[in-house]
């Protein structure tokens, strides 16, 4: 299907709600407020794919801002089936990616003294190191834990990104000569860290008009989706680069899912867009995901009035409370051994997820469900994919094309090429290096389909036959090889850990694999049903949670984001007259009292 034919059925389904048809043909600044299942992702791909047809000429495009890697890569795929295909014309990718490929790399060997002229990315081994001799050098030999205050340098770091402001300097004095003492330290070893990236890129481009106006050369629009879960840093680059450097903004969020306050995330900076007079502000109230049920129990999560409603024909879902006698245990145990049967006579696998609070409660239910021998795939912390990580989900999608996906092109191979290309270079490329990655990685796959490998002899030699020479030309400073040593570790035979290949890569012929999830790696995704595990007092809000108003507001939203994720049916599971003090009103608003 060409550009044009996809764009065109795509705007003509969006024009089926007239907010969405607003919001994809504004060629003003833009801010677009998108409640839960409100159809945000399909806005977003739909007005990029028609501002890089009809509003931007070639070779200018857009760039594209999100929360993080998975984000991009869906936004990818969105794109693809409307036929914008990655290039050089648009960028998608996290915020630091931004600044670190589109502003530093490019940019920064023209101001002399700005970095060492082979910088790289520290490692945490090297960030420790350097905030331990940088808080000797300013505080001398006390009895403090360098790294504990450390933690308070970081909120100041994030928080006070414009150091020319009073600010800086007038408010914890002591912690902007710490955060200095530490970039020093690291210049010196030729290295700056992950948070490093959006604040040089912003002085970059404060300090020169002409970083700017190529910026906006290249990329007259800029897109910027979760908005509220980016942070100071990207927002003053959108004040810079659409405010005082002439690009285009859309911006989509909602600061009622507004649950990363621990990266610096502030949903008042999306506020503060909405406030300006130059802003249009276009509101998605239809919830095309859940039943009205299920979207009157999540206002009761919320604790706050909502104008969202769903759709006339939609069913009303179904929510059922699980109260189990006894600890986080015993709850997994009812999960694995009722709960989640019930729901899997009704629904595949694949779309039924069990979500809880923290990394560690999803190794209590995955070993309840190994014991009812229940397929299952993790998405948090302890994940055998990270999610967050480019090269882990680029080894995942070349293990599903050698395992059946270059017979229906899913992944594509154009993808894939583009995906190791940006590993490894981190920006552009010459024709003749495209060409022999190119000529490595097809002949690294081929080999593998049918060959009956394990996922740890095929990560082995992915390691030896792609890794080893990409790491010899490799010019990408945000390097992750560790990944793949983490991968085949992980993956040990000897410790009974290995797997068939196509189970590694998420292709089980016949059936699919629950999703295991923390609340906070939930966001974004949508199941026919879910679980909701350990919602106990204490536990959602925790004591921690209760320490200040705000982040108790936090608490509550990330209770809210959960209730959000199904379509047909939640179960909330907890511990018998102990449940969460929020349940009780979500369970009074899904049956329709005021």
């Amino acid at each position: 299907m060409s550009n044009q034919k996809a764009l065109t059925e795509a705007l003509a389904e969006l024009d089926r709600n007239p907010e969405q048809g607003i919001a994809v043909r504004e060629r003003g600044h833009c801010v677009v407020l998108a409640g839960p299942g409100s159809g945000k992702t399909k806005t977003l791909t739909t007005a990029m794919a028609r501002a890089l047809i009809q509003d931007v000429v070639d070779p200018r495009g857009v760039a594209c801002i999100t929360y993080n890697n998975e984000c991009a890569i869906e936004l990818e795929t969105r794109l693809a089936r409307l036929g914008i295909h990655a290039n050089e014309r648009s960028f998608i990718g996290t915020v630091h990616s931004f600044a670190l490929t589109q502003v530093i790399t490019p940019y920064a060997r023209c101001i002399p003294g700005l970095l060492p002229p082979e910088f790289r990315v520290a490692d945490t081994a090297e960030r420790r190191a350097a905030v331990e001799i940088a808080y000797r050098n300013v505080f001398g030999e006390d009895r403090f834990n360098p790294h504990d205050r450390w933690e308070f340098a970081e909120e100041k770091r994030r928080r006070n990104v414009d150091r020319a402001l009073p600010d800086w300097r007038g408010q914890n004095p002591e912690l902007a000569q710490f955060i200095e003492a530490y970039e020093t330290e690291l210049r010196n070893r030729g290295l700056i860290d992950f948070d490093d990236m959006p604040l040089i890129a912003f002085r970059m481009i404060q300090s020169h008009a002409w970083i700017r106006d190529a910026l906006r050369a290249r990329f007259p629009v800029l897109f910027v989706d979760e908005y509220q879960d980016l942070g100071h840093a990207l927002h003053e680059l959108v004040l810079l680069l659409c405010f005082k450097g002439g690009m285009r903004l859309f911006a989509v969020g909602d600061a009622d899912q507004s649950i990363y306050g621990f990266t610096g995330a502030n949903p008042e900076l999306l506020q503060s867009l909405l406030a300006r007079p130059d802003v249009r502000e276009v509101r998605l109230r239809f919830n095309y995901r859940s039943g009205a049920k299920i979207i009157r129990a999540s206002l009761g999560a919320l604790g706050e009035e909502r104008d969202y409603r769903g759709l006339d024909d939609a069913p009303e879902g179904d929510l059922a409370f699980w109260t189990v006698k006894g600890g986080h245990d015993a709850q997994a145990g009812a999960i694995a051994a009722s709960v989640l049967p019930k729901l899997l006579e009704r629904y595949p696998h694949e779309e039924v997820a069990i979500l809880y609070r923290a990394a560690w409660l999803g190794d209590k239910v995955a070993a309840a469900l190994d014991e009812q021998a229940i397929p299952y795939v993790r998405t948090d912390g302890n994940a055998l994919i990270k999610r967050s990580s480019r090269l882990a989900r680029f080894v995942e999608s070349c293990a599903a094309w050698v395992t059946g996906g270059w017979h229906e092109a899913d992944p594509p191979y154009a993808r894939l090429l583009s995906q190791a290309l940006a590993l490894v270079f981190g920006g552009r490329a010459s024709d003749a290096e495209e060409q022999a990655v190119s000529r490595q990685l097809i002949a690294f796959l081929r080999s593998g389909i049918g060959a009956g490998e394990s996922a740890h002899v095929w990560l082995q030699r992915f390691s030896r036959e792609l890794l080893a020479p990409w790491r010899q030309v490799a010019r990408n400073p945000q390097q992750e090889w560790e990944v793949l040593a983490d991968l085949i570790s992980r993956t040990n035979p000897a410790q009974d850990k290995d797997m068939p290949l196509n189970i590694f890569a998420g292709r089980i012929e016949g059936s699919g694999r629950v999703s295991l999830s923390t609340l906070h790696s939930a966001k974004g995704r949508e199941f026919d049903a879910v679980i909701l595990f350990g919602m106990n007092a204490g536990d959602i809000p925790s004591n921690r949670d209760k320490k200040s108003p705000g982040s108790l507001r936090e608490a509550r939203r990330l209770f809210y984001v959960g209730v959000t994720r199904p379509r047909k049916e939640l179960a909330i599971v907890f511990q018998e007259r102990n449940y969460s003090p929020w349940i009780a009103e979500l369970s009074r608003r899904s049956k329709g009292d005021a």
